[in-house]
């Protein structure tokens, strides 16, 4: 099989890496349920299923699907995404994970498509979510340090 075929064993892989992350978003609301506010928890809860159920999709819909000449590699997909988890995993900051569930569902939409474009502009937008929600955040203006 060419390397560029994503195959049902690494369909599988790329499920279960977004069923872990739901996981581990709905951890976080759970752990952090009184500090986050209301909306931003329902919101969060939407998007929990959402990606479950894409998750679950992924499993059927991307068994064959070309990886476009090898512009997108299976390990960035699985490295991006093992990455949101983990960042999920720490987060409290509601609108930060907001910003990389989101991210993570626009990835997971992208893989049944087989375009590459679309894949690698979804995997930076992760990236980029992730790494702003790790950011220290800055004083506000006039604060001194």
């Amino acid at each position: 099989m060419s390397d560029n075929i994503l195959a049902a064993k690494q369909a599988l892989q790329l499920a279960r890496q977004f069923r872990l992350a739901a996981v581990a978003v709905g951890d976080r609301v759970l752990a952090e349920w009184d500090a986050i506010p209301k909306n931003d928890r329902a919101q969060l809860q939407s998007l929990e299923v959402t990606l479950f159920n894409l998750a679950t999709d992924l499993t059927t819909q991307a068994v064959g699907i070309a990886l476009d000449d090898g512009q997108i590699a299976l390990a960035s997909l699985d490295s991006a995404t093992e990455s949101a988890r983990e960042a999920l995993k720490h987060i409290v900051d509601a609108k930060a994970m907001i910003g990389i569930v989101t991210a993570l569902i626009g990835l997971a939409a992208t893989i049944p498509t087989g375009n590459a474009l679309g894949m690698i502009t979804a995997v930076k937008n992760l990236d980029d979510a992730v790494e702003a929600a790790q950011a220290p955040t800055a004083p506000p203006p006039g604060h001194a340090s």
